[in-house]
C-alpha cells in the first residue's frame, strides 16, 4: 500500500465511535478543506489585444488594495 492509502485507512479507523453529529462535522471540515484548497489555486488569465505576450506582475495588487481601503478602516475604528 502507498502512504496515502495507509493514512486514509488510519483516518477511517479513527472515525469509529463518533456520533452522527460528529461525523457530519468532520464531513463539513473536509468540504471546507477542499474549498480552501481550490481557493489557493491560481487562475491563469490569457492576455489578448495590446497586452498579448506581455508579463504583468500583480504582486503589488494586495498592498495597493490595503492602502486604498486603509481610510475606511480608520474611520470605522475611530468613529
Amino acid at each position: 500500500m502507498n502512504k496515502a492509502a495507509i493514512t486514509k485507512h488510519e483516518i477511517y479507523n479513527k472515525l469509529i465511535g463518533f456520533s452522527e453529529q460528529d461525523l457530519g462535522d468532520i464531513a463539513n471540515f473536509i468540504d471546507f478543506m477542499r474549498h480552501k484548497k481550490k481557493l489557493g489555486e491560481k487562475k491563469l488569465v490569457k492576455l489578448e489585444g495590446i497586452l498579448k505576450g506581455h508579463d504583468i506582475d500583480l504582486s503589488k495588487l494586495k498592498e495597493f488594495k490595503q492602502q486604498t481601503w486603509k481610510h475606511v478602516d480608520q474611520e470605522f475604528y475611530n468613529g
